[in-house]
C-alpha cells in the first residue's frame, strides 16, 4: 500500500495553473488522468495500491508505474520505494518557477525529437501499448512535426488528409495528422489501406487516434498490407469477438468498446486462444451466475501471470490450487465461504426425548 501527500486543503482538489500551462499539454492523457486521480486521493487518508488504481482507469499495473516514474521525472511528484520496489507513498511537489518549468518543455521536446522518450499519442496506455523497442513499431517512432510537414505537400497525402476529415465531419488536429503520417511512413501502409482503417475504427464507434493506433498496430503485427487482409483480419476479430459474446449468453449487441479492449488484452497481448477464453467465461458463469468481464479478466491474468498458455498448464494450476487448499493430514480444508460449518451442531438423545413425550 502507498500513502498519498499534499498540503491542500481538504474538501477540494487544486490543481496549479502551472501543471495546466507547461506540463499537461506534453503528456499522455492516461498519466494525466493518474496524475489527477491521485491529487484526488491525496486528502481522502485512503491508502492505495497499484493495482488498485490500475483498477480504477482498467489499466495493468505497469502503465500505472510508468505514469508515476513519468511524473517524478518531471518533477512533480517524489516517490518512496520499498527494498522490493514497491511503491510506499506518492508526494506532489510544487510544480519549477516558469523558467525552469519552460526549460523542462524544451528538454522534453528535444528529447521527443531524438527519439529518447515517448511521444505521448503513441498509444493509450492499458490498451495493448508497445513498449519501445520491443518489436521495431512503438511510440518512439512516431513522425516528428517537421517530418510531417514535409509529406503534407505530397498529393497523396492531402488527399488521405481529405478523405479523414470527412469520415471524421471535421478538420484533424495535428495529433491526428501524424498519426495517419506514422501509418503511411512508418508502418507503410497504403493509403487504401489508410482509408479502411478510418472506416473500419468509425464503425467499431470510435474516432479517436488512439484506438486507430492500437488498431494499426494489431494489423501491422499480423503482417497485413493490403485492404483483403484487413477484412480478413477483422472477421477473425469478429469471430473471436462474438464467440465470447455467445459463451456468456449475450445476443444481438456487439461488444462495446471497454468490453473490446478487455478482449484485446486476452488475444492480442496476453496471447491466449479462443478455447482458454472460453474456459474462463465457463468458470465466470459457474461461480458468478451471470457474464462478468471483469471476474474472466481476472481468472485470465492469474493465468498469464502463471505462464499458462493451454488447457495441460490450466488443469497443473488446478492442482496446485487444490494441494495448498488441503490440510496436511490430506483431509479437504473447511470452506471459508460456509460459516455455517463452523458452528458446534447440537446433538439429542431421542430415546430419552420419546420418554418425556410418554410420560405427558
Amino acid at each position: 500500500m502507498m500513502k498519498i501527500y499534499t498540503d491542500v486543503p481538504e474538501g477540494m482538489t487544486v490543481v496549479q495553473n502551472a501543471f495546466i500551462d507547461r506540463f499537461m499539454p506534453h503528456a499522455n492523457g492516461e498519466f494525466v488522468k493518474v496524475y489527477l486521480y491521485l491529487l484526488r486521493c491525496a486528502d481522502s487518508g485512503q491508502e492505495l495500491s497499484v493495482a488498485s488504481i490500475a483498477d480504477v482507469f482498467d489499466h495493468t499495473e505497469k502503465d500505472v508505474r510508468r505514469a508515476l516514474s513519468y511524473w517524478e521525472r518531471q518533477h512533480l511528484m517524489k516517490l518512496k520505494l520499498s527494498s522490493e520496489g514497491e511503491f510506499l507513498s506518492v508526494t506532489f511537489l510544487v510544480p519549477p518557477t516558469e523558467e525552469y518549468g519552460a526549460a523542462l518543455t524544451d528538454e522534453f521536446a528535444d528529447q521527443r525529437r531524438a527519439g529518447i522518450v515517448p511521444d505521448r499519442q503513441a498509444h493509450p496506455a492499458g490498451a495493448g501499448a508497445q513498449e519501445p523497442g520491443s518489436n521495431g513499431r512503438g511510440k518512439q517512432d512516431m513522425p516528428t512535426r517537421e517530418r510531417v510537414a514535409a509529406l503534407a505537400g505530397q498529393e497523396e497525402i492531402k488527399q488521405l488528409f481529405f478523405i479523414a476529415e470527412q469520415y471524421l465531419d471535421r478538420a484533424l488536429s495535428s495529433e491526428e495528422q501524424r498519426e495517419l503520417v506514422y501509418c503511411y511512413d512508418t508502418l507503410h501502409f497504403s493509403a487504401d489501406l489508410i482509408e479502411y482503417l478510418l472506416e473500419y475504427c468509425i464503425s467499431k464507434g470510435s474516432k479517436s487516434h488512439y484506438y486507430m493506433h492500437k488498431v494499426a498496430l494489431g494489423w501491422a503485427e499480423a503482417g497485413v498490407t493490403t485492404v483483403l487482409q484487413a477484412k480478413q483480419e477483422t472477421n477473425l476479430y469478429n469471430k473471436n469477438y462474438y464467440t465470447v459474446l455467445n459463451a456468456f449468453g449475450i445476443k444481438n449487441r456487439g461488444p462495446a468498446l471497454p468490453e473490446q479492449e478487455t478482449m484485446s488484452r486476452w488475444f492480442n497481448e496476453w496471447g491466449f486462444s479462443i478455447e482458454l477464453v472460453l474456459e474462463a467465461c465457463k468458470r465466470t458463469i459457474n461461480q458468478t451466475r451471470q457474464p462478468s468481464f471483469s471476474y474472466a479478466d481476472s481468472i485470465l491474468k492469474k493465468w498469464h501471470e502463471n505462464g499458462a498458455v493451454s488447457m495441460e498448464d490450466v488443469g497443473k494450476l488446478d492442482k496446485r490450487r487444490e494441494q495448498v487448499q488441503k490440510k496436511p493430514d490430506g483431509r479437504q480444508a473447511k470452506s471459508a465461504a460456509n460459516r455455517f460449518t463452523d458452528v458446534p451442531q447440537r446433538t439429542y438423545d431421542f430415546q430419552q426425548l420419546e420418554k418425556n413425550l410418554l410420560k405427558k
